[in-house]
């Protein structure tokens, strides 16, 4: 079965949908940033201050991709709006960008953060010795990773409705637990310490342009996820209300968590130390509990964890459905699984590339590799509100966006900020991403408008029809 969205019947509702954006969002990035961040950072007033630029560019993206995703509610993400702004080179050349990069390079980069910090702690130190497969040895990390993929992308073939109770299991729990022990720890030992800091400072140098950008990507990478719900805008119930308020709510519940976790990290370590701890969450837990309290703390992290990987292998997937759907994937991609209605081919397509890059790349490449890729297709699909804007002035939209212009014009140039400074500081992984944007746009040109001159426009029809789709 192939053609329209996942088959779904619109089953998820607000809840499942808020859970898989915070899930999206709750990742490994909130442990495992702070150390880089503090790395780069010469004081803990600036260190909070790149912390909330951060939440505050994820809070207007989120805000501008509510209008997209209540417009025009399918599966597929970024690529329909950029197809219907930029037209399908732009679109051909971001959607591949993401099924390359965006999406196998977070799942295996929060495999491996998982397989690295949190298992071993929880199953002992035997866990990290390396597997040995016949004459094959594979690194402890790399191999639970693997599994790790494997399974969540297992649990979201069986069925879209699975994966989302699973998600709001793995997200609530943690996401409740943590605030409240985030918002306690701040209250009870963090309030008088940055209270001085605002009031005197530390005659702390500025960070450098590069300092600050190569700051702004692991917390980049952190608060990614806040567009997840328009990955399955297809399959969420009323999504004229409820895909906004998922984006939104999701988006600004994690905005506080983090912003709370990190007042939380600086009341306990100095920024030096910060710096060295390695994984923020467990050395604060060891800090404040002792040995008895990281296993409880862990346990919290690792589910939030999984809830991330379970949210991006379910978003993800859809963008290569999409593409098959326009034209610019191999058919199989688009084919849905006869009993659970799942985009099979996707899914596992999508894992295998993770898999490949959970063997190739260190955990830090794939931190980077994957957000310089975000930093490029977010950027463009937040700016196709503006486009949408002038393009298509009578479509129907249950949600418009009240910051207009001022939300997308602030998020993408704090994105244009960074990745000229990645540039100029000869950064490896904006230019592998810049690479990618620009080959797949050539092959675009040279190959595929030729052999198709007249790309098909469902989308266009759809959104000037009023923005449904039927399955």
């Amino acid at each position: 079965m192939s053609g329209g969205t996942p088959r779904s019947d619109r089953r998820l509702g607000l809840w499942p949908a808020l859970a898989v954006v915070a899930g999206s969002m709750l990742g490994i990035g909130i442990f495992i940033s702070p150390p880089e961040v503090a790395a780069d950072i010469s004081g803990p007033g600036y260190f909070l201050i790149v912390w909330a630029l951060g939440g505050f560019a994820a809070l207007c993206g989120a805000l501008s991709v509510a209008e997209l995703g209540a417009m025009l509610p399918q599966a597929g993400g970024d690529y329909p709006y950029l197809r219907l702004a930029y037209g399908p080179g732009v679109a051909f050349s971001a959607g591949w960008l993401q099924l390359l990069a965006t999406f196998p390079g977070s799942l295996a980069a929060m495999a491996v953060g998982v397989a690295t910090y949190q298992l071993p702690i929880l199953a002992g130190p035997g866990f990290a010795e390396s597997i040995h497969l016949g004459p094959l040895t594979i690194g402890a990390p790399a191999f639970w990773a693997a599994v790790i993929v494997v399974v969540l992308t297992a649990l979201n073939h069986i069925g879209v409705v699975v994966s989302g109770r699973v998600q709001l299991f793995l997200t609530s729990a943690p996401l409740v637990i943590l605030l409240l022990a985030s918002v306690l720890l701040v209250g009870g030992v963090g309030v008088e310490r940055i209270a001085d800091w605002a009031a005197h400072g530390e005659a702390q140098p500025m960070p450098s342009a590069a300092q600050w950008a190569r700051a702004y990507l692991p917390v980049y990478f952190a608060y990614s996820g806040w567009n997840a719900a328009i990955y399955i805008g297809g399959e969420i119930r009323d999504p004229g209300k409820n895909l906004p308020r998922a984006v939104i709510g999701g988006t600004s519940l994690v905005v506080l968590l983090y912003l709370t976790l990190c007042g939380g990290y600086l009341s306990l370590f100095p920024l030096s130390e910060l710096a060295a701890v390695g994984e923020a969450g467990t050395a604060a837990a060891r800090q404040i509990f002792g040995a008895a309290g990281v296993v409880g703390v862990t346990t919290l992290i690792l589910l939030a964890m999984l809830g991330s990987i379970n949210g991006t292998v379910l978003t993800g997937s859809r963008i290569a459905f999409a593409m098959a759907e326009g034209g610019d994937c191999v058919d199989a991609a688009a084919r849905l699984h006869p009993r659970f209605g799942t985009p099979v081919v996707a899914l596992w397509g999508q894992a295998a590339l993770a898999l490949v890059l959970i063997a190739t790349q260190t955990f830090a490449q794939l931190m980077d590799y994957a957000s310089c890729a975000m930093l490029i297709t977010g950027t463009l699909t937040v700016l196709s509100v503006m486009v949408l804007r002038r393009r298509l002035p009578d479509t129907k939209r249950p949600y418009k966006l009240h910051l207009y212009p001022i939300a997308p014009v602030l998020y993408a140039l704090s994105s244009l900020v960074v990745v000229l400074v990645l540039v100029a500081d000869l950064d490896a992984s904006v230019f592998l991403s810049i690479g990618w944007f620009a080959l797949a746009l050539l092959f675009h040109a040279v190959v595929i408008r030729k052999r198709r001159p007249t790309p098909p426009e469902g989308a266009l029809a759809v959104a000037e029809s009023g923005g449904e789709r039927a399955p």
